[in-house]
């Protein structure tokens, strides 16, 4: 009931009240009526006998008249009482409106922030960070395990920084052990509960008195990730701070998506599919900042352009399968052998270039000799049936030279392909390093 929404109402209660008032007053004098009019002398027994009925009468009376006082007084008191617990209602509803407000304008900005990042690094400490500062927690560990990486198992961002053991470090076969990552679902670790509790907890100096929830999410194809949160002690993971974590972790992995999908589409458009090397294509953009790069720090650069001898050959006799067989085995080789600053671009058919940033050309020459007893050494007998001659390589090799008038990518391809043919003509199987003409 609102203040004084039933003010007429009162207004009846008190008149009510001081009606019994009087009602009281009659009733003593009308129980007194009596001895006034009373024929005769008045005895002691009569005398007796008023005061009992007048007794009577005003106890009656008195209580018509408390009982509507009391009445009265409720009325008038319950709206300051219920208008006090309105008070108190409206207060909270106001502080849980504020709450979720506050909550909702900062995953609006978290969203903005994660939606402009161009890497998937700035996604996850932005992630850490925005979790840590919303639920209050004591740490937090964002771990991904990536099959096709070395290690496979990684720390992407953590809270505080030195919550990882130095002597523990989180490993693949961690990944296997985490009740997360294998079912795929949130799971929450109490304190002094199951003892089947996560892997991560023996990687991390936090204790298990800790409550600890942990989020599985897959970015991409290939990566699985696990965020581990713990609460400071005495603390527990309530269903408002486990939906807002899962909030976050929602909105981080869409835009971990989006990043992975674009890398994927990017690597696509700049690889070549079955050798899984860079293409034609992107070899202009690649090798004309490594030519940028050897100018202005006046850095050796090297190029070397590969042709596989007989490849038709072998091509045209055992299949399309063979020959495929033979180029991804040597782009196996490549990767074994190169460097991770090193290119490696599959020019056509079964030409191939390198480019080694920072080596000279013996150095170049050093480095192909190599890559030759790597692809000389692969058993292609359970690929190819009856291959008489194993597939060998006839290499060109030119270093950018100010002083040979070779400075810029078709400098460097022209005379690196002019080292080839000189390869191909000494009877194949052998590397040769580009020797500008001698003048007539």
């Amino acid at each position: 009931m609102r203040p004084f929404r039933d003010a007429s109402l009162q207004t009846r209660l008190l008149a009510l009240a001081g009606f019994g008032g009087l009602l009281m007053l009659l009733g003593v004098a009308i129980a007194l009526m009596p001895s006034a009019f009373h024929p005769g002398p008045f005895t002691a027994d009569d005398a007796a006998a008023l005061r009992w009925r007048v007794i009577l009468t005003a106890f009656v009376c008195g209580l018509v008249w408390l009982s509507v006082t009391a009445i009265s007084i409720s009325y008038l008191l319950a709206p300051l009482t219920q208008s006090k617990a309105g008070e108190q209602a409206k207060d909270e509803f106001k502080h849980a409106l504020d709450q979720r407000t506050y909550e909702v304008r900062q995953l609006l900005e978290f969203s903005q922030i994660v939606q402009g990042a161009s890497r998937a690094d700035q996604v996850f400490a932005s992630l850490a960070h925005f979790l840590q500062s919303e639920l209050k927690l004591a740490g937090l560990t964002i771990l991904a395990h990536e099959p096709d990486s070395i290690p496979a198992a990684s720390v992407k961002a953590s809270y505080p920084a030195d919550i990882m053991k130095p002597d523990r470090p989180f490993t693949d076969a961690d990944c296997s052990q985490c009740p997360s990552l294998r079912q795929n679902l949130p799971r929450q670790f109490k304190p002094g509960g199951c003892p089947v509790r996560c892997a991560v907890d023996e990687c991390i100096t936090l204790g298990a008195d800790h409550s600890a929830y942990c989020i599985p999410f897959n970015a991409g194809r290939k990566m699985q990730v696990v965020c581990h949160l713990m609460l400071p002690i005495g603390q527990d993971w309530t269903d408002d701070r486990k939906q807002l974590a899962q909030t976050y972790v929602n909105t981080a992995n869409s835009t971990l998506v989006s990043l992975n999908l674009l890398a994927e589409a990017e690597k696509l458009s700049m690889t070549d599919p079955l050798t899984g090397l860079y293409n034609r294509r992107s070899m202009d953009t690649l090798m004309d900042r490594e030519v940028a790069l050897s100018e202005r720090h006046g850095n050796p650069l090297s190029l070397v352009m590969i042709d596989m001898d007989c490849f038709k050959t072998i091509n045209d006799t055992h299949g399309h399968a063979a020959g495929d067989h033979l180029l991804k085995s040597f782009a196996d080789c490549v990767r074994i052998t190169l460097r991770k600053t090193d290119l490696a671009f599959r020019y056509g058919g079964d030409e191939f270039v390198l480019a080694l940033p920072q080596t000279s050309s013996t150095m170049a020459q050093q480095c192909v000799q190599k890559l030759r007893q790597a692809f000389a050494a692969v058993d292609f007998s359970s690929a190819i049936a009856n291959l008489e001659n194993p597939p060998t390589l006839s290499i060109g090799v030119v270093e950018r030279s100010k002083q040979h008038g070779v400075l810029t990518l078709q400098n460097l391809l022209a005379a690196a392909d002019l080292a080839l043919y000189d390869a191909k003509a000494a009877n194949r199987n052998c590397v040769r390093i580009y020797t500008p003409p001698q003048a007539a």
